[in-house]
């Protein structure tokens, strides 16, 4: 499901609000790759509705825990209108995503959430391809809040095609958009399937204790 709308304020200017279900169509798709894991189910909206409504979000313009962190987050990486083919996406996909976890900046962060990936949604049939994707994931992120990574010039996906007839132009446009879009399809398949485990088994929140035992 896709949403447009349009709120008026003050009888003067109108802001648009636009939502793409995109993520949520490729979920599917992509935990068929990775072996079934993550899992993703088909919940009643009423269920959803009802695990919703228990977190008493209502009209909070800041979010106060990790859930509220991680749904806030989903708004604004299935706000973008081109989803897919911002790199920011995968800033706000890794806020979702470490937002539910409860990852704090001095973690090792990766290995920590890889860790709690595992005892929330269980251990996945494909550990080294779902490892090295997780990895692939973060050093996109490294490569652009660090200003190592390739960026491709705005607008470059619709004029450059117009103005060259190149073979090797219209790959790398290709290459670097199908690459983006594999990130961001993976990093919300484990934010949403982390959610539904929320919704099914009714739990608004969780903690992870690190134990030891001495024998």
């Amino acid at each position: 499901m896709n949403i447009r709308s349009s709120i008026e304020l003050n009888n003067k200017s109108v802001e648009e609000i636009n939502l793409t279900g995109v993520y949520f169509e490729s979920s599917t798709e992509t935990s068929h790759k990775f072996g079934g894991w993550p899992e993703i189910r088909i919940i009643p909206i009423k269920y959803v509705l009802e695990w919703y409504n228990s977190l008493n979000v209502g009209l909070k313009i800041k979010a106060e825990n990790n859930i509220e962190r991680t749904l806030f987050s989903i708004l604004y990486f299935s706000h973008d209108t081109y989803a897919g083919y911002n790199p920011t996406l995968i800033v706000w996909i890794i806020q979702a995503l470490e937002s539910f976890y409860g990852i704090k900046s001095n973690d090792s962060i990766i290995k920590t959430l890889k860790n709690r990936i595992s005892l929330h949604l269980g251990q996945t049939p494909q550990p080294k391809k779902v490892n090295k994707k997780i990895n692939e994931f973060y050093d996109y992120r490294s490569k652009f809040v660090h200003g190592d990574m390739e960026i491709m010039r705005l607008g470059g996906d619709k004029f450059l095609r117009k103005d060259y007839i190149d073979d090797y132009i219209d790959d790398y446009i290709d290459d670097y958009n199908l690459k983006l879009i594999d990130l961001c399809d993976f990093g919300v398949t484990l934010v949403i399937s982390s959610i539904q485990k929320m919704i099914t088994i009714d739990a608004k929140s969780m903690e992870f204790n690190e134990t030891v035992n001495y024998k």
